[in-house]
């Protein structure tokens, strides 16, 4: 029977707004920043922090990293400034008052050039062992507070904002079977080394008594058993089948008293695919659980409100570090029986076009359930 395009929300009156959402979606173009909705309370969370104060430092916002190191930059030369006007007298310094010497230990840590009338300080061993502590600190704190900007605005993190999905995904019938999928595409020219994608389901809703499950879900293309690999230069479709073994399958379909775990899943067995058994990868000498209708899947979907959170990683060709783009899609985000419309075109000249602006649009699958496949297993 043929299913119209229609939105998940459109069912049983689901409401857009009870649906709730653990990664954001406040990005341009439909994307998500990256940032989590999870509140951590530990009281002793400090005490390991202080323990890495490096990757602390370099994980606060660019604005305040640069208000640490004013403050410690400032504080160095009020410490050696106290210091300077210590050994002022016996030094022959003449730094009488608190500025001279603030004066003096700004020239001194910043290797600006002396003022004072005698450079050999009067050859005063105090004067010797400020003088050595201000250079020996010039250089650790310089080389600290360098490489710490220089991870901060260098981050591969950054990276990943190009890497943009899909604003919908879909939820298709094809050859009996439900399967979940999004496209994904990078905006750069510069494509990212070794892109590969992994899907995760949240379960927002309590089920057993635990709230936010989180399960894993297999996937058909890319096949994540050869590392799910993604060539970013063109969008890709991530294919999930929701079979016995997906958190999306409502649980009278995952195991049935005929079932063995070659049909079907019961934790904490393997997570297993059912297209791996038709494959004839492996046996499957049970009769597997029955398919789940579409007022099923989207009764489980809406009352357990899942959310699809889906990492996009690979390596930054410049700067060889690791980068992750993240993205999540809720019942507010699944359409049923679209189709992406094609954003993939040759120009006059032969060179592949790529339109962004149609990325996102979505058509309604023709009555012979064909689609538009930009990538293919």
């Amino acid at each position: 029977m043929h299913v119209p395009l229609l939105h998940l929300t459109d069912f049983f009156g689901v409401c857009e707004t009870s649906v709730p959402r653990l990664l954001d979606r406040e990005g341009a173009y439909h994307q998500s920043i990256g940032r989590m909705k999870i509140k951590r309370i530990n009281t002793g969370r400090w005490h390991l922090r202080h323990r890495d104060p490096f990757h602390s430092l370099v994980n606060i916002s660019t604005g305040k990293l640069y208000a640490v190191c004013v403050l410690i930059i400032l504080g160095s030369w009020v410490l050696f400034a106290g210091l300077f006007r210590m050994v002022s007298h016996n030094c022959g310094l003449g730094a009488n008052t608190m500025l001279k010497a603030f004066y003096l230990a700004i020239e001194t840590i910043e290797t600006i050039g002396y003022g004072v009338s005698d450079p050999y300080f009067e050859g005063c061993w105090s004067g010797a062992v400020v003088l050595s502590a201000a250079a020996l600190w010039e250089s650790v704190l310089n080389a600290v507070l360098i490489s710490i900007i220089y991870t901060r605005i260098s981050r591969s993190q950054n990276r990943a904002v190009s890497i943009v999905f899909t604003e919908k995904a879909l939820l298709v019938e094809m050859h009996g079977a439900w399967f979940f999928m999004f496209q994904v595409c990078d905006f750069r020219k510069h494509q990212v080394c070794e892109a590969h994608v992994r899907l995760y389901a949240v379960q927002h809703g309590e089920d057993e008594g635990v709230s936010f499950q989180t399960r894993a879900m297999r996937l058909e293309h890319p096949d994540d058993s050869l590392g799910g690999m993604l060539l970013l230069a063109l969008p890709q479709l991530v294919v999930h089948r929701i079979d016995a073994w997906s958190p999306l399958c409502p649980k009278k379909s995952q195991w049935t008293s005929r079932s063995s775990r070659a049909t079907s899943f019961r934790y904490p067995q393997v997570l297993e695919r059912r297209s791996d058994a038709e494959s004839g990868s492996r046996e499957a000498l049970a009769p597997e659980p029955p398919a789940p209708s579409l007022d099923d899947l989207v009764q489980h979907l809406a009352t357990g409100q899942f959310e699809v959170i889906c990492l996009v990683e690979g390596e930054d060709a410049i700067s060889s570090n690791t980068l992750q783009a993240r993205h999540s899609y809720t019942v507010n985000d699944i359409v049923v029986n679209g189709s992406f419309q094609r954003c993939v075109s040759r120009d006059r000249d032969g060179t592949c076009v790529v339109d962004f602006e149609r990325f996102h649009e979505i058509i309604e699958r023709g009555s012979d359930g064909e689609m538009v496949v930009q990538s293919m297993p």
